[in-house]
């Protein structure tokens, strides 16, 4: 269902998306995550402040928001469409059928970008045990022609 001037998606001919929109919405996306994550702690701490929840908790918070955050928008990206690409207006899509990337496939790509050291052990993972990864490619397109 690809071609060179696009994917089949609906019934629709979604273009192939430029580097810059592709970027941007990455970039928008990591600002979305930093910025909440900030939010969060900044409320957590603040809570703390005025003795509602205790400094354990106000850490807790700290230390579980990010990660939790980065695996909502991974989720977003694979399943439906993050803030990013939506305000950009862009959509990731496998090549061969047209469908989205997938929960675990977005998921992992998210925590790959959120957690450099775990992607290091992820590419050990895939050159260690390639034959049982779902291989099938990944391109962004815009969503109207």
């Amino acid at each position: 269902m690809s071609s060179p001037t696009g994917t089949l998606r609906n019934g629709m001919l979604l273009p192939p998306a430029s580097t810059s929109r592709r970027w941007w919405a990455r970039i928008l996306d990591a600002v979305f995550v930093v910025t909440f994550t900030g939010f969060l702690i900044g409320f957590a701490f603040a809570l703390y402040g005025v003795n509602v929840i205790s400094i354990d908790a106000a850490t807790g918070v700290a230390l579980i928001s990010y990660p939790l955050l980065v695996l909502l928008f991974g989720a977003l990206y694979g399943c439906t469409v993050s803030p990013g690409q939506a305000l950009c207006g862009v959509v990731s899509l496998q090549t061969a059928h047209g469908r989205r990337v997938g929960f675990w496939r977005g998921m992992g790509r998210y925590l790959a970008i959120g957690f450099f050291p775990i992607a290091l052990l992820l590419l050990v993972w895939v050159f260690l045990d390639a034959p049982a990864i779902d291989s099938a490619p990944i391109r962004v397109y815009r969503r109207s022609p």
